[in-house]
């Protein structure tokens, strides 16, 4: 029983010995001297005088805001290559005599040729309006608007393509939101 209450008074007088935690450089040792004051019979300690108060803080500046461009970089005008060139000029005759099934086949031909190109989707866009398959139409003008960035010219054809399948359905307020995109982007 006794064991227990000496036990809590080691434990106090243990923490009490210990300096509290602080922020900056590590504290040095309290210095000790050995002269013995009055009755006590233990080092007395004294404040060491070649202490220096401690260093504020470094102060963490904020980088510097990073400058964005404010319009996207312009790239070239998407362009076909003579193989799919020829295909689309082809389409388009088939198209014109009302032959839509052979003008789809040779857009999905130019299309195998360039799976890249925004102006093979914009035309297909096209032939699905004259299919009147107006939902096919605006996602045919949405891909190709996710492959044109930075290409006014090519995005303004395709958004005019997503407003003309949104017409089409009737969603007139999304239709001329469409067609303002288009003139903005046309006038640039």
């Amino acid at each position: 029983m006794l064991r227990l209450p000496a036990l809590a008074a080691l434990l106090a007088l243990t923490g009490c010995s210990f300096a509290p935690f602080q922020k900056g450089e590590p504290a040095s040792p309290p210095a000790t001297s050995s002269r013995t004051h009055g009755a006590g019979s233990g080092p007395v300690l004294t404040a060491p005088t070649d202490v220096q108060p401690p260093a504020p803080e470094a102060v963490i500046e904020a980088p510097a805001p990073v400058q964005l461009p404010k319009e996207r970089p312009r790239t070239p005008p998407a362009a076909l290559s003579p193989a799919s060139r020829a295909l689309v000029s082809q389409a388009q005759a088939q198209r014109q005599k009302g032959d839509l099934p052979g003008a789809t086949v040779s857009l999905e031909r130019a299309l195998r040729i360039e799976p890249n190109n925004p102006l093979l989707w914009i035309e297909m866009g096209r032939l699905r309006m004259d299919q009147r398959n107006y939902p096919q139409a605006e996602n045919m003008g949405r891909k190709a608007l996710a492959m044109s960035v930075g290409d006014d010219r090519t995005q303004a054809a395709a958004w005019q393509l997503v407003g003309d399948s949104l017409k089409a359905r009737d969603k007139n307020p999304q239709a001329q939101a469409a067609y303002e995109k288009a003139k903005a982007l046309s006038t640039r």
